[in-house]
């Protein structure tokens, strides 16, 4: 372009002195202009192209020098994360994850006190004849394959498995988490580690093998103190009488079995057949009261499935989560029944909630009720005879108005307390139950009367009204429990079910003798 203006400037000039340039030299330039104007432009383009291509590999190289650095930035982070997640695992595999939190973010745990902590001692009987006669290799591995088959079962619950020493293995619960339920899972683990040990002993026994091993089982639920000991090979560990009294329940066991003492047994014996053995001396701590536990209850004991039984785990969980504190309520109610019933009530006595308590579980199993419902019955069936405390008759609202009165204590709303007191007035003879949980409670209120043990629960009802001047001769009695059990009606399908044809004879036996 600047030759272009020069060599116009030029022609301009030469115009000015009336010089003429013949038309081929004229059109020579204009060419040599324009051939010279693309030149430079086809020149300046390839410049630029190869400064392109040039920057574009200095890019390029400079890119792949970055990438190759954040691949081995990220390869060594991926290796100190490995290296401390592996740490982390270590530590989680000697300490509980709570203390290995604590230990991290304060470089030390301190000492803890649990009230209601469950500690489970389980032990090998006879390892010491065992081990004289069985290679030490082959004894350790064993032992080992068990332990880890213990220690699976124990995170199952999530239980804190403490320590091993020897054939001795200890483990504990509600240290800090699970305060309500943990004496359940600690039982409940203890029965599905001898369960394992009879499958054990049962493939022994098809493969001809002599090394049968069995093992006896404590548990002891109480106050426990926590704290990791040393700073070597740290070792974190549990203290205090609880733990005593739970190496006590086990040494004091029989093999295959699951000894408990009373303070578990008060937590747990709601969905547990428990076998009351007594109290039982033992060494430094005296004579203490002791239980085996059998199984689960039979309305809790889905098809005898003890590892998967989906009704029992809700209720549980349910128990868990909630607020409500009812094994503690249960305790309270049936002391306070005990000190404040008259000793003349023979039939509306603490065993009669109690019965009901425990017929109420097999209904509530067979009509499928949801777990918040399950508990808001079994709290209406503790406070439905507690108005016999002030009076005979008409005492429902009487126990409606000590629910309302104790319950928030326990964790109850307003709504919940509302539903429990209908429910206690809902069993007031003759019963009119209008939805499924009245009908519920007012089933599992009268179900003696199509049981086996009728007879026994009819005399002892004809005692009480006896007793306390409502009747006066056993005919007179009779003639009440013939138009009482011809009204009755049951009204779930359990009950249809499972104790109206028994009713009825229980009915027609009355009905002869009246005659």
């Amino acid at each position: 372009m600047l030759i272009l203006a020069e060599s116009t400037k030029r022609l301009s000039y030469l115009q000015l002195f009336n010089f003429h340039f013949p038309n081929d030299i004229y059109l020579n330039l204009l060419i040599f202009t324009l051939t010279t104007l693309i030149v430079g432009y086809i020149f300046r383009v390839r410049q630029i192209k190869a400064n392109q291509r040039k920057l574009s590999f200095l890019v390029d190289k400079r890119t792949k020098l970055i990438s190759k650095q954040k691949d081995r930035i990220e390869r060594q982070n991926k290796i100190v994360k490995q290296q401390k997640d592996q740490s982390d695992e270590l530590l989680l595999n000697v300490l509980p994850s709570y203390v290995v939190k604590e230990l991290k973010e304060q470089g030390q745990v301190s000492i803890k006190t649990y009230e209601n902590a469950s500690v489970m001692f389980i032990d090998i009987v006879g390892f010491s004849k065992i081990a004289e006669r069985i290679n030490p290799k082959i004894l350790v591995t064993k032992l080992n394959n068990l332990f880890s088959e213990f220690d699976a079962i124990i995170e199952k619950y999530k239980l804190e498995k403490i320590k091993t020493i020897g054939d001795a293995y200890l483990a504990v619960g509600g240290l800090g988490v699970d305060l309500k339920t943990n004496p359940i899972k600690c039982v409940l683990a203890a029965l599905e580690i001898q369960n394992l040990m009879q499958k054990t002993k049962d493939k022994s026994l098809i493969e001809n093998s002599d090394e049968n091993w069995t093992v006896r089982i404590g548990i002891h639920t109480g106050e426990v103190i926590t704290g990791v000991i040393g700073t070597k090979r740290i070792a974190y560990d549990i203290f205090g009488s609880t733990v005593n009294i739970a190496e006590r329940m086990e040494a004091n066991c029989e093999p295959g079995k699951v000894n408990i003492s009373e303070d578990t047994y008060n937590f747990v014996n709601m969905f547990y057949n428990c076998t009351n053995r007594g109290e039982i001396p033992t060494k430094n701590t005296g004579d203490i009261n002791m239980f085996f536990v059998n199984s689960l209850k039979l309305s809790y004991n889905q098809k005898n499935n003890l590892l998967n039984n989906t009704w029992f785990n809700s209720i549980i969980d349910f128990y868990a989560k909630s607020k409500l504190d009812f094994l503690k309520l249960k305790t309270f109610v049936i002391q306070f029944l005990n000190d404040n019933l008259s000793s003349n009530l023979y039939y509306h006595g603490s065993h009669h909630t109690l019965d009901v308590l425990q017929s109420l579980d097999q209904i509530c199993f067979h009509e499928k009720v949801k777990p918040a419902d399950f508990f808001i019955l079994k709290t209406a069936v503790l406070f439905h005879d507690m108005g016999y405390i002030d009076q005979y008759e008409n005492n429902e609202k009487i126990g409606a108005k000590y629910a309302q009165k104790l319950l928030p204590e326990y964790g109850y709303s307003k709504s919940q307390i509302e539903k429990i007191s209908q429910l206690i007035l809902a069993t007031k003879v003759p019963q009119t139950p209008k939805n499924k949980l009245e009908k519920i409670i007012c089933d599992a209120d009268l179900d003696y009367l199509g049981r086996e043990d009728f007879d026994n629960i009819s005399d002892n009802f004809f005692r009480e009204l006896k007793e306390n001047k409502r009747l006066k001769s056993k005919k007179e009695w009779d003639q009440i429990q013939i138009k009482f059990i011809q009204n009755h009606n049951y009204f779930t399908d359990f009950s249809n079910n499972n104790r109206s044809k028994l009713k009825n004879n229980h009915l027609q036996l009355i009905k002869d003798r009246y005659k």
